[in-house]
């Protein structure tokens, strides 16, 4: 009953009109951001430029510490879009398919879909490569990029891999893929205000992925001498070797260093280009958010922003993301229902991404699938002072790879620590631990909106019992949530084929 109290609180808007308008079951715009950390004003930073995001966090309920399941898009995708944990679907990589593993899974927008919704997918919803794409989730193909989408409007130079690591062309928004995506964006959220049925629309945006690419107005947007690193730039203290990831992302760009180790200039050059980024994608989602008023869609319509990980701009001698740490797995999440009350107030509760699958599934009142690892966020929605988790759980594979892992990190985050421990895979047998305090140093530190580790504590005689204790909260974790087992025999290598010419 109270459950239902809270649903109808939500949803009033819906059951207050006349039965004889049209289906009156809500819409849901899905917005995602790639590699977006917790770099917004309404998260409290207060060097970056996001209005439009801001104006959108006053109308909706900001959870302040949710947590994606792994930093790196593929495997947090997958488990948004499937609410199961990465164990439970055997995507640890980009290429691994939850679909090679279990067929049968049905999928956030696939449960719309069966159920009367039209489904569409613009940008990168499951993944920004053909070869992991969903149909089976979507009314139409999905739409990953159209004839024209390019990351550089300047063209490149030649030779082959990845270009430049940024670029900031004096050219309109549609310069850019982001700017394409918005305008197709409205253009379809017409359509589909014009078609009279219930839909799930997800837009998922480039940016501020790598490479920092944008408009040349939202890199004028800042100083550049505000981009000085403010760090030692040495590694966390006292940490095992796998909880530094060994991927160089960054260094995959042309004009980078493959060792990632960037002098001051590039370092002030890169932090300013993923702040253009986002205020650029800032501008198109602002955008969005717009045509949905203009068409008098956004009182039936939940609104759903996400980033699918956090990154690091050289904090501690890291650049992207694919640890276990704070930058990397701390993400922004916003959800507006018509009808919200108190919006604009922070849930402060822990919160995971495979949540938000069967709080949408509630909030359509939509049967949720039977073994989802997530629970619904709507007590929250209702009341921004209602519980979180008591803990939540990120993981991520080494090496990182599409073949089978050799060790697994496993974190637990509370309100005030984080226990991170590293084992083999799959025999499981204990590499190493990781002990954080986020409530004093000399452990971490904030800085803006973000925690940065220094010291890993768990070595200290002090922290004994507590690392004990979240030790056994772990075990305790995994054995309630893993539902798959993995053996040498059963896990999967997913080693995906090449594309052919």
């Amino acid at each position: 009953m109270k459950r239902l109290i809270l649903l109808l609180i939500l949803l009033s808007p819906f059951v207050c009109r006349s039965a004889s308008s049209a289906d009156q079951r809500p819409n849901v715009l899905f917005i995602a951001v790639d590699d977006l950390r917790t770099s917004l004003g309404c998260y409290g930073d207060t060097l970056v430029k996001s209005p439009h995001i801001d104006r959108f966090a006053a109308s909706a309920r900001r959870f302040d510490h949710a947590y994606t399941q792994q930093a790196v898009c593929g495997p947090s995708r997958t488990s948004l879009l499937t609410g199961r944990l990465p164990d439970n679907t055997g995507v640890w990589h980009n290429r691994n398919l939850f679909r090679d593993t279990q067929p049968n899974i049905i999928t956030l927008p696939q449960l719309f879909k069966k159920h009367g919704y039209h489904t569409l997918s613009l940008g990168k919803i499951f993944s920004g490569d053909e070869r992991e794409l969903d149909p089976d989730s979507w009314s139409e193909p999905e739409i990953l990029k159209q004839k024209g989408w390019k990351n550089s409007a300047l063209g490149d130079s030649g030779g082959k891999g990845k270009g430049p690591a940024w670029e900031a062309a004096d050219v309109p928004d549609e310069g850019y893929a982001d700017g394409k995506l918005a305008r197709l964006a409205v253009e379809r959220l017409t359509g589909l205000q014009k078609g009279g049925k219930p839909f799930f629309l997800a837009v998922g945006f480039f940016k501020p992925h790598l490479p920092f690419n944008a408009p040349k107005r939202y890199w004028d947007l800042y100083d550049p001498a505000t981009f000085d690193l403010k760090d030692d730039s040495q590694r966390v203290k006292g940490i095992p070797e796998h909880a530094h990831h060994s991927h160089r992302e960054l260094g995959g760009y042309r004009d980078m260093p493959k060792d990632e180790h960037l002098d001051a200039a590039t370092t002030r050059t890169l932090r300013h280009g993923y702040h253009a980024c986002v205020s650029y994608t800032d501008a198109q989602i602002g955008k969005l958010l717009a045509a949905l008023d203009q068409l008098g869609l956004a009182q039936n319509t939940i609104v759903v922003l996400w980033g699918d990980h956090g990154w690091s701009l050289g904090e501690k001698d890291r650049w992207g993301k694919g640890t276990n740490f704070e930058r990397d797995t701390r993400v922004p999440l916003l959800i507006r229902t018509p009808g919200l009350q108190a919006p604009g107030a922070a849930a402060a509760g822990l919160v995971e991404l495979v949540d938000v699958f069967p709080t949408l599934a509630e909030l359509a009142s939509l049967p949720a699938p039977q073994g989802l690892d997530g629970r619904s966020l709507v007590p929250m929605l209702a009341n921004p002072q209602s519980p979180g988790r008591e803990a939540v759980l990120s993981q991520f594979a080494r090496p990182f790879s599409a073949s089978t892992p050799e060790f697994m990190g496993y974190s637990l985050r509370t309100a005030t620590h984080r226990y991170t421990r590293w084992i083999t895979w799959p025999a499981r047998e204990l590499v190493a631990e990781e002990l954080y305090d986020y409530t004093t140093g000399p452990s971490t530190r904030r800085e803006g909106a973000l925690w940065i580790e220094h010291q890993n504590l768990v070595a200290e005689p002090a922290q004994a019992a507590l690392r004990t204790d979240l030790s056994q909260k772990l075990d305790q974790m995994l054995t309630q949530r893993i539902t798959v087992k993995h053996d040498a025999e059963s896990t999967p290598n997913q080693k995906r084929k090449k594309k052919q010419p």
